[in-house]
């Protein structure tokens, strides 16, 4: 609480008193008492002024993808008897979500802008305002926080209060259906030999067979090896559902050094979103690894497989987290150890670099019996021979889409 006179009406009333009393004036010290009495009242009012006044977002919806909108509605309510004269709400808004029907101006801080609304609240008296927010771009934003400014009818005094904490939007990634971006929709990355793809389920083991040249050693059962002398591999129930790993390269430059391109690095996301979404569509149990971490987080992005039914969101969410900055390489995250991918499943590897590390990588992979498929989202060409790696190109379609979007 602030004073725009500071005390100076205590010393204005006291000087007026006196002198009222000294020169036999009544008028004099009479005006003394207004206007102690007045800045009493004053400063008692602007401090019971933001008592019980509270300010409320309200958001059907805090999720949305980009090309969408999100309603908020800002409340702010009266819970006392005693009115409040005038009160001013600054709220804060992500300057990537702009607002159509609301006038904003910049806040000085990087990103943001605010809105600026007053009002008066009468006795239990609240007021609202709607404002809609365009999700322009993927990203997590914040809300808020906000600041209340309130006064005494004279306005002789301020009182100022932040409302702590603020709501949280998501904005996913833009997402197209896999013809639109050159992919067939219906087992798009291929089906193993013998019509629909079966995969074995790696947690149910139904027996032991001899070892056969080219079975990971992971599968391999040391107890019944040691048992009957030779080497014998586990035997799996298959299982129908198929398993679909997004491996996303967040890396647009050859080098760290040399920084990131945004709008490359934006086609990369697209695309590995598309992919999930259409995967989980199909019923496949999805997956994502990323060469980056999560915000204010020390660990790398990796989502692992599943079909729970907030599957898609989780691999959406952390998709709209991607920023610039990686912590290692798409094969080093890929062979990380603890981490092994699951049994059989599909690794769909977008990236518009193809650097050697990583080509060795999907080499193993496929070798291990991993079908592994390459979505190029670069224009140029590689020096990478990823022979027997199907690998499709996508920067034309891409950079038509992106045009068509604009």
């Amino acid at each position: 609480m602030r004073s725009l006179f500071g005390e100076s009406w205590i010393s204005a009333s006291v000087v007026l008193l006196l002198l009222g009393l000294t020169s036999g004036s009544v008028p004099l010290a009479g005006l003394g008492l207004l206007v102690f009495g007045t800045g009493g009242l004053a400063r008692l009012w602007v401090r019971l002024s933001l008592e019980r006044v509270r300010y409320t977002r309200v958001l059907p919806e805090s999720r949305a993808f980009v090309g969408e909108t999100v309603r908020v509605l800002l409340r702010i309510a009266n819970e006392k008897l005693i009115p409040v004269p005038w009160v001013e709400v600054r709220e804060q808004f992500p300057e990537a979500m702009p607002t159509p029907d609301v006038h904003t101006q910049p806040s000085g801080i990087p990103g943001v802008v605010f809105m600026s609304r007053s009002t008066s609240l009468g006795s239990h008296e609240a007021v609202q305002w709607p404002v809609t927010l365009e999700a322009k771009e993927r990203g997590f934003f914040r809300l808020g926080p906000t600041r209340l400014r309130a006064g005494d009818l004279f306005g002789l005094f301020t009182r100022d209060e932040e409302v702590p904490g603020g709501e949280r939007v998501v904005v996913y990634p833009r997402t197209y259906p896999l013809p639109e971006l050159g992919l067939t929709r219906g087992r798009p990355f291929g089906d193993r030999s013998g019509g629909s793809r079966i995969f074995e389920d790696p947690l149910r083991v139904v027996g032991v067979r001899d070892y056969v040249a080219g079975d990971p050693l992971k599968r391999i059962d040391w107890n019944a090896t040691a048992r009957l002398g030779r080497l014998q591999s586990r035997l799996y129930e298959p299982s129908r559902t198929q398993a679909v790993v997004v491996a996303l390269n967040i890396s647009t430059m050859e080098f760290s050094w040399q920084g990131s391109d945004p709008a490359l690095l934006e086609r990369n996301v697209v695309v590995a979103a598309s992919v999930a979404r259409q995967a989980f569509d199909d019923q496949a149990a999805i997956g994502l690894i990323a060469n980056g971490s999560f915000p204010d987080a020390d660990r790398p992005i990796r989502i692992g497989t599943g079909r729970r039914p907030d599957q898609l969101v989780r691999v959406l969410e952390a998709l709209a987290m991607i920023a610039a900055y990686t912590t290692s390489s798409l094969s080093m995250e890929l062979e990380r150890p603890g981490h092994a991918l699951p049994a059989g499943a599909t690794i769909v590897v977008v990236t518009s670099l193809m650097p050697p590390a990583l080509e060795a990588t999907l080499r193993r992979l496929r070798s291990q019996g991993h079908a592994v498929h390459v979505l190029k989202t670069s224009d140029g060409d590689w020096d990478a021979d990823l022979a027997g790696i199907p690998t499709t190109s996508l920067g034309l379609t891409m950079r038509a889409l992106e045009e068509a979007t604009r």
